[in-house]
């Protein structure tokens, strides 16, 4: 007979011995209410944990072997990932409200500032709902032009973490791939407004965005939901100036809506026009020359920031905000690249996108195939499909989740990671804020260390003990002390 696992216990300080452990424990145990039963909270816990700890990238089969979990367990994870107990978009929300509380946020204009952007994952199953080809736009001469995958948006908060900064992940998000039907026109700009107005909610912010995030729809569909946007603009912008009021005698026909026709590019012939300024970029105090100006574009008051760096690059950046400084412009838009940052910790270190789900019911796709349509599917198929894309997307933010959980202690613990760190390093760095791979590393090491001791009521511990293990004697790397298998 199973046994069930007690409520965990929370230590309020380090002097229980818990230390990184238990401050993880605290973070899971906030999401308990999202879960309608025990099991799939449960299954919720040993997944964050091994998405932190595993040493390979095998899907669901690599969980399985991080906790060395009897082969039977494998069914029961495939079956949490397509439960019905909990919704990806409600576990996100109850996610964005523990950043909130535990982080502190980047603040510009007294908006807390936000990151967007898009990631491919590749993809080679043929049963697999929402892959189609997929163009990279990248210089980079090891990525292949085209690719079959899935294409994921992703929304990220800025923290301050020590002297610099960490992009956290708070929402992934499948936006392509799939068609309801032929006149479906909702585009990816309109996914990526949709999944940021979601996530955020009905909190101010600034929402930082390349130049394919720079359109009209997408900034007038932030405004809506009392949020601001800043980007960068492609270089054959084009604004407008203030239509000049009418003098003289009435005459007949519509007022001018707008003014002298600029072509923004234009504008980087005349250096007289430029200031120079200092501005955080990178980390780091840089020289920047720029050119402020209030335009119109499409019918909206944007303020144009044209930027010369110290190494000759120009950027025309934009922003929704025309209280914001020139100086907040840049060093928002500096602040884009963490994003990317975090994309390269959550593939490499964390191995988010390795998920393998098949739907048995789909015809094979072909490679080079585009969108798929459901409008002549009948109505169990759909409902498989959506089922199927719910778990990839659970599959990939509880894995955000896990490498938020990494970043957040290594913002607020930086001191105790460093002193529990079982390895070498030749550099350290030189803002004293722990890595995610190294805040990783001293997991395992807290983990197998307190497990050594004796039972101290660890959350992860209680529910591995209701578990089938494999074998109870083999030594396995990570194993923890879970008691008897229960079967």
């Amino acid at each position: 007979m199973a046994r069930v696992y007690s409520p965990p216990v929370v230590y309020a300080t380090w002097g229980w011995g818990m230390g990184l452990v238990g401050e993880v424990d605290r973070i899971l145990v906030q999401f308990r209410p999202v879960f309608s039963r025990r099991a799939a909270f449960g299954w919720f816990v040993i997944v964050v944990w091994a998405f932190m700890l595993r040493l390979e990238a095998f899907g669901v089969t690599s969980i399985v072997r991080c906790f060395g979990l009897a082969p039977t367990e494998y069914y029961n994870l495939l079956h949490f990932f397509h439960s019905a107990s909990f919704s990806v978009c409600v576990l996100c929300c109850k996610w964005n409200e523990i950043v909130k509380q535990s982080t502190q946020s980047v603040v510009i204009g007294g908006l807390r500032l936000f990151l967007v952007d898009g990631i491919k994952a590749g993809k080679a199953g043929r049963k697999m709902p929402g892959v189609k080809l997929l163009h990279q736009e990248s210089s980079n001469n090891t990525k292949a032009e085209h690719i079959m995958g899935h294409y994921w948006g992703a929304v990220s908060s800025v923290v301050v973490a020590g002297l610099h900064y960490l992009a956290l992940p708070l929402r992934f998000q499948i936006q392509d791939g799939l068609k309801r039907s032929p006149s479906e026109a909702a585009s990816l700009i309109d996914k990526m407004a949709s999944l940021v107005i979601e996530t955020l909610g009905t909190a101010a912010g600034l929402v930082v965005g390349d130049a394919y995030f720079s359109s009209t729809g997408f900034i007038l569909a932030l405004r809506a939901a009392d949020l601001h946007y800043v980007g960068r603009m492609r270089s054959n912008v084009v604004a407008y100036e203030p239509a000049k009021p009418r003098t003289g005698p009435p005459r007949r026909g519509r007022p001018a809506k707008y003014g002298r026709r600029i072509k923004l590019r234009e504008l980087f012939e005349q250096p007289k026009i430029f200031q120079p300024a200092r501005v955080d970029l990178y980390g780091e105090l840089r020289h920047v020359r720029y050119y402020c100006a209030d335009l119109l574009w499409h019918g909206l008051w944007l303020r144009f920031v044209l930027s010369i760096y110290a190494d000759g690059r120009r950027r025309i950046l934009v922003s929704s905000n025309r209280r914001l400084t020139p100086e907040d412009i840049l060093y928002a838009y500096g602040l884009r690249f963490k994003i990317e940052v975090s994309f390269k910790v959550f593939v490499q270190i964390l191995c988010g996108f390795c998920y393998h789900f098949w739907l048995k019911a789909m015809v094979k796709r072909q490679r080079g195939d585009g969108d798929q349509y459901l409008h002549r599917a009948g109505e169990e198929f759909r409902e498989q499909v959506f089922r199927k894309i719910e778990a990839y997307e659970r599959f990939v933010n509880i894995s955000a989740i896990g490498l938020g959980i990494l970043q957040m202690l290594a913002i607020r613990f930086p001191k105790q990671v460093w002193e529990c760190f079982p390895l070498w390093l030749r550099t350290y760095p030189k803002h004293a804020c722990p890595s995610e791979n190294v805040v990783r590393l001293t997991l395992q090491q807290e983990l197998h260390r307190i497990s050594l001791e004796t039972n101290r009521g660890l959350l992860i511990e209680n529910i591995l003990a209701t578990k089938h293990t494999a074998d109870a004697d083999a030594d396995h790397p990570m194993r923890l002390v879970a008691g008897a298998p229960s079967g």
